[in-house]
């Protein structure tokens, strides 16, 4: 597991009319917030490749979680065997904790460092 960057971009119209999509506010969450990113989507109701849209930055956690615990123990099935689930908070934003019901081991994710 990692951190990964991604940017909620706010499309927003007047009137329901005015948007392709038929509605107000459109989101779309994109890897480059630069608009020269994006293909261009140019018309009389579409924003254009240079209008800068509103947007946000928001940290996604990616990628698979583990399946075992670190004595072997599957994480897959009921309630009895799926780990416990938590989150223990960091400078780096957090981090996913899972712990196995038949034993004491944790694992975190991503990977703690000294950073």
């Amino acid at each position: 597991m990692e951190w990964r960057t991604r940017w909620h971009a706010t499309i927003r119209w007047d009137r329901a009319d005015n948007s392709p999509a038929n509605v107000t506010v459109v989101e779309r969450v994109v890897d480059d917030p630069r608009p020269s990113a994006a293909p261009a989507r140019v018309g009389p109701r579409r924003p254009t490749r240079d209008r800068l849209l509103p947007y946000r930055q928001v940290r996604e956690l990616v990628g698979d979680e583990t399946t075992n615990c670190l004595a072997g123990h599957a994480y897959a099935g009921g309630s009895a065997t799926r780990p416990v689930r938590d989150w223990w908070h960091c400078s780096c934003g957090g981090h996913l904790v899972l712990r196995c019901r038949r034993c004491p081991h944790m694992q975190f994710g991503p990977i703690i460092s000294a950073d």
